[in-house]
């Protein structure tokens, strides 16, 4: 099981590991706190899920990562979960593809988090998922501070989707972004 500390840029410790059952509760807390934050503004649902709903997610990433078809982790500081990422494999004609997201709590966000959590978990992806050679993702047109992570990480745009998210009652593009392991 993966495990590693690193630090932001204000010091503070944060552990990055994957996820086990009983993280459950932290994880559903999780999750409901960047629903509820507005600035948060990469996630695709705005509906917190039921307690259930996360366990069935957690069980079925937990199969995954032992399958090598998924390499999620967590960032927990003090026993609190503060982000989370994920890299999710395709399969058949795309199993060379996968797809990845990221989540940082509004307190940690720009501490160099973002960036040092993508490279840990595409080194993982390398290593564990045998033969993927590209790695991608969506983000919406207004998610300046995510387009210029992704960018300096070398994530290339290569598709916009006109009008596919809306954010408080304005249409927004969306960006398909590709990175080539």
């Amino acid at each position: 099981m993966f495990k590693t500390t690193i630090k932001t840029r204000d010091g503070r410790e944060i552990t990055v590991r994957e996820p086990r059952k009983n993280d459950l509760n932290e994880q559903w807390i999780f999750i409901k706190r960047q629903i509820k934050d507005e600035t948060a503004d990469g996630l695709l649902t705005t509906k917190p899920p039921s307690l259930e709903e996360e366990k069935r997610y957690l069980e079925k990433r937990l199969r995954q990562i032992k399958n090598k078809k998924t390499v999620y982790l967590l960032l927990e500081r003090n026993g609190k979960v503060v982000g989370s990422a994920l890299i999710e494999r395709k399969f058949g004609r795309q199993e060379h593809l996968a797809d990845v997201g990221m989540a940082i709590d509004k307190d940690y966000r720009r501490q160099g988090l973002g960036i040092k959590l993508m490279d840990i978990i595409l080194d993982l992806a390398r290593e564990r998922m045998k033969d993927l050679e590209i790695v991608y993702l969506e983000c919406f047109s207004y998610n300046k501070p995510a387009i210029k992570l992704y960018k300096k990480i070398g994530f290339k745009k290569v598709a916009t989707i006109p009008d596919a998210g809306k954010n408080k009652g304005k249409l927004y593009n969306k960006y398909v972004m590709m990175y080539y392991l």
